[in-house]
């Protein structure tokens, strides 16, 4: 059991020290609620020694009072004794009043809350007159006491005649029965509210941990996705010279004479599929420059005329085997964009290639032209193929998206050509939009911002 438990707790540690963020929400799923609980418990001692501080200097304010009254008023019971009425009457708390006057040396009661007293030796304080006698002469001496869980303060103070002798005594008990009511009241809400706030930030903790599991996770994930990638570049970049090998001896045994037909097919057919494993091996390795940011471009003024006649000229062929009509219609006075021009080449490449390839009838057209208002060049590459639903076009450009009809079934392609064009574009600060008709044909537009000289 100690074995297991020992495993348990080194595996922790483990864990701990290969993800700090563990020991920094441990650290403040602790920290914080005890800071909380300790600034909490330091507000309310303070809270308590200001009240008590308060309540000395109310209590001792009323005994002041009572005190500065006229010396020749000591004789006077009635006076007194109307006064203590109306002093508990403003102050409830107020459980005993009496006052006496020094008669023989002794204090003799001249006015109380209990009238029964009145006339007689209160031989219950003498003695604390007595002992504290010097210390009141001039200011309340205020002790606290406890009687059956209940707070008192028993307030005493001399009463001096013009001689600056004393001449007489006041005690006053106050009971803190209510007022320790209403601040233990006050104390539970904030204990309670503090529990509130403290399980609050805990819950939060806790969702941070969480979302701490979530970064873990999404770091490993990120991890496995560049191992992904780092694969993905090495294969293509390995699979690219069994290729070129393949090519070459595939156009060697082209060129050999007396081949038959069946030995021609077969090249023919070990050439297409060749052809189109290279542009899969392209497609990736542009896919993973793209993504981790290392496909390079070098940008130049370029004249945007020369080089799509360039491309649509270097189509002819291929437009030719599939019947179908191509053509370049150059804009006039068209400015230079500042583009990579190998990449400008691909991206015609793809836009051009795929018009030709989904397209079974018809022709297909480039088009150039200058928007003088926004100053943009535009290429527009039309064709008379299938065209594309609205709802394909939301998503036409999403990696590894073919469009699947009963009239693309059996073209091939990789589904990364129109995402790796657009990025391209994007990179070079331009842009592209798709038009298209079901069944009628599509228009793909893509734009750059001119070089207008002045």
């Amino acid at each position: 059991m100690i074995k297991l438990l020992k495993e348990h707790i080194l595996r922790g540690i483990d864990l701990a020290r290969a993800n700090l963020q563990i020991i920094y929400t441990l650290f403040l799923m602790i920290c914080i609620p005890c800071a909380f609980l300790l600034s909490g418990q330091q507000f309310l001692e303070s809270s308590n020694l200001n009240q008590e501080r308060l309540e000395r200097q109310s209590i001792s304010l009323l005994q002041d009072t009572i005190a500065a009254i006229s010396p020749d008023k000591i004789n006077d019971n009635a006076y007194f004794s109307n006064l203590i009425s109306y002093l508990k009457h403003e102050n409830p708390v107020i459980t005993e009043f009496i006052v006496t006057r020094l008669e023989d040396n002794h204090p003799v009661v001249i006015a109380s809350l209990d009238e029964t007293l009145v006339g007689k030796i209160d031989t219950m304080n003498e003695s604390v007159y007595k002992d504290f006698q010097g210390m009141m002469n001039g200011k309340s001496v205020i002790i606290p006491e406890m009687v059956d869980g209940v707070r008192y303060w028993r307030a005493y103070r001399g009463i001096v005649d013009p001689k600056g002798n004393v001449s007489g005594f006041v005690l006053t008990i106050f009971s803190m029965r209510d007022i320790d009511a209403v601040a233990a009241e006050g104390v539970y809400r904030a204990y309670v509210f503090l529990a509130f706030i403290v399980i609050l930030i805990f819950v939060l903790l806790v969702r941070q941990a969480r979302i701490i599991d979530y970064a873990v996770l999404y770091r490993r994930l990120s991890e496995v996705n560049q191992m992904k990638d780092d694969f993905l570049s090495m294969a293509a970049h390995e699979l690219r010279t069994p290729l070129t090998i393949i090519r070459g001896y595939v156009e060697l045994l082209s060129d050999m004479k007396g081949l038959d037909e069946k030995n021609a097919e077969n090249l023919r057919r070990i050439n297409i599929s060749t052809t189109q494993l290279n542009t899969l091996v392209s497609d990736i390795l542009d896919v993973s420059r793209l993504e981790q940011e290392r496909m390079k471009f070098e940008f130049v003024n370029t004249d945007v005329n020369d080089a799509v006649k360039t491309l649509v000229d270097s189509f002819d062929v291929v437009a030719k085997d599939k019947e179908l009509g191509l053509a370049f219609e150059p804009g006039i006075s068209i400015p230079e964009i500042i583009v990579d021009k190998d990449r400008l080449r691909q991206v015609l490449v793809n836009l051009v290639g795929n018009a030709i390839k989904y397209t079974a009838k018809g022709n297909v057209t480039v088009k150039t032209s200058f928007d003088p208002i926004n100053k943009r060049v535009s290429i527009r590459v039309s064709d008379t193929g299938f065209g594309i639903s609205a709802d394909d076009q939301k998503h036409l450009f999403e990696k590894f998206l073919r469009i699947k009809t009963v009239e693309t079934q059996g073209i091939q392609g990789t589904g990364l050509g129109l995402w790796i064009t657009r990025r391209i574009v994007t990179e070079m600060k331009g842009d592209i939009q798709v038009e298209s008709i079901k069944d009628k044909g599509s228009d793909f537009i893509v734009s750059f911002p001119a070089v207008i000289k002045n």
